[in-house]
């Protein structure tokens, strides 16, 4: 006994604890084997998870980041959308007939919203009121719609289901965004505070597509055919509503601007309707589906002579609420891309009617440029939606009513737009670090073609920032 205790104190301590118990079974010893087989694969996985998770660091250290700021509806989305039509094609061709569904939403929803203008100005009075007229009586309309806008308004009332069917397959777990102008008289429509159907996702749309894309056991496949289905019945009367001289007369009352609205799809249905219809990229850009929380999409860029590099864009939300979250994606970025919409300039903030959304625009880019976080980040000002911006102009709206600064100025576009470019110009140089050069476009971000250009010198400009930042120049 005395040798083999002599031995046993010979061995080192992690040899004897891997060793096999004395007497084990044979049953025992396959167990053994069969848990020690399967602890090294866990160990090999967990090894080859760290060296994924390394590489993926280093490359996400070395891609350019790119935050796109700007309040709700400012086109943040939109600028995404054309990055990827720009640099992204393979996926973007992956994902169009996937919009379909986007856009047959898009086009209910402004359906449901004329019909909700419509039952509320029936509701809101008599459709007849009588009249003495000398020794008779005489009725006449108080509002010019009647009862065959009642009947085709009843039988549009299926789209109602329709519309929660269409959100239930872009996303379980969605929601409205509560409508802050209850409370209000009411005869205004304003497109910012229509309630909105969103979706929470970490990569925007992406993950939404991908699921109707891959269909899971022929449901969303079903829940989209049955939708194409309903809708196409319901194409005459849709176009007897917004073909309507009354109804037009209505929403011009109420001032609903549906044609400027996100996701208005109304002038389009014959095409959308048709069975061969596949989404066009002025269709994918204009199509709306507000998603919430932080989205991150990522593109490989061509650097021309050099490498292709990676191109991280993050998408914030824009409402004042979710402004808090900006701030930890500072520190990483390269460059930042500020959304401001222009012709906002006669609308008030969805979350805050008090508050005027370019001033509110103002204020924000204020707080952008004085920000230390981003002393080094390149600074890309978009001074967006100048289309509706003419627009608005055209129609005679005057920008001294709902901004007094501008004064007795001329109201032509070319004057206002370059009025706006001279406030944030004078903003950002009161606010930033010295030296730093003032970038801004003026864009129409739903023109794909235009913003192309846009985007080509916009990549210009933060591939000579990066290089200038890692030495490179």
């Amino acid at each position: 006994m005395a040798p083999k205790h002599k031995h046993n104190d010979s061995l080192d301590p992690l040899t004897l604890a891997m060793a096999p118990p004395p007497n084990e079974t044979s049953e025992q010893r396959a167990k053994r084997e069969r848990e020690e087989a399967e602890a090294l694969q866990v160990s090999r996985r967990i090894d080859a998870e760290l060296k994924l998770a390394k590489i993926a660091l280093k490359k996400r250290k070395d891609a350019v980041q790119v935050l796109v700021l700007g309040q709700s509806m400012s086109g943040k989305s939109t600028t995404i959308k054309n990055f990827q039509i720009a640099y992204a094609q393979k996926s973007w061709a992956e994902e169009r007939t996937s919009w379909r569904a986007v856009i047959l939403l898009n086009l209910v929803k402004s359906v449901n919203t004329v019909v909700d203008i419509l039952t509320e100005t029936m509701e809101s009075a008599e459709l007849l009121v009588t009249e003495s007229q000398g020794s008779g009586k005489k009725t006449r309309p108080l509002t010019p719609l009647n009862e065959n806008h009642r009947n085709i308004i009843r039988r549009l009332g299926v789209l109602r289901q329709i519309e929660r069917d269409l959100k239930m397959l872009l996303g379980s777990g969605a929601s409205e965004v509560e409508d802050p102008s209850e409370g209000d008289d009411g005869h205004q429509f304003n497109p910012s505070r229509v309630q909105e159907f969103s979706v929470r996702s970490s990569s925007g749309w992406k993950d939404i597509l991908d699921r109707i894309r891959n269909p899971s056991q022929g449901k969303e496949s079903e829940s989209q055919r049955k939708a194409f289905q309903v809708i196409s019945s319901c194409r005459d009367d849709i176009l007897l509503v917004w073909n309507d001289k009354s109804v037009r007369s209505v929403l011009k009352n109420r001032e609903a601007s549906l044609e400027d609205s996100p996701g208005f799809f109304l002038n389009d249905i014959d095409r959308i309707l048709s069975p061969n219809y596949e989404p066009s990229d002025r269709d994918i850009v204009r199509a709306r589906l507000r998603t919430t929380g932080v989205q991150e999409y990522t593109f490989t860029l061509d650097r021309g002579n050099h490498a292709a590099v990676d191109w991280i864009i993050y998408d914030v939300a824009g409402v004042r609420t979710s402004r808090a979250a900006w701030i930890p994606y500072f520190k990483e970025i390269t460059a930042l891309i500020f959304l401001a919409p222009l012709s906002s300039f006669d609308e008030t903030l969805a979350e805050d009617p008090r508050v005027n959304r370019l001033e509110d625009t103002f204020m924000l880019w204020k707080t952008v440029c004085s920000n230390k976080l981003l002393a080094k980040v390149q600074i890309i000002l978009f001074m967006n939606k100048t289309d509706i911006l003419k627009k608005k102009l055209e129609s005679g709206i005057q920008v001294n009513q709902h901004i007094p600064e501008f004064r007795d100025k001329s109201n032509d576009y070319d004057t206002v737009a370059n009025w706006f470019k001279k406030l944030f110009k004078r903003l950002y140089f009161a606010n930033t670090t010295p030296g730093r050069e003032f970038i801004s476009h003026f864009t129409s971000v739903v023109n794909t073609e235009a913003t192309s250009q846009t985007l080509a010198a916009v990549q210009g400009a933060i591939l000579r920032s990066d290089f200038v930042n890692t030495g490179l120049l």
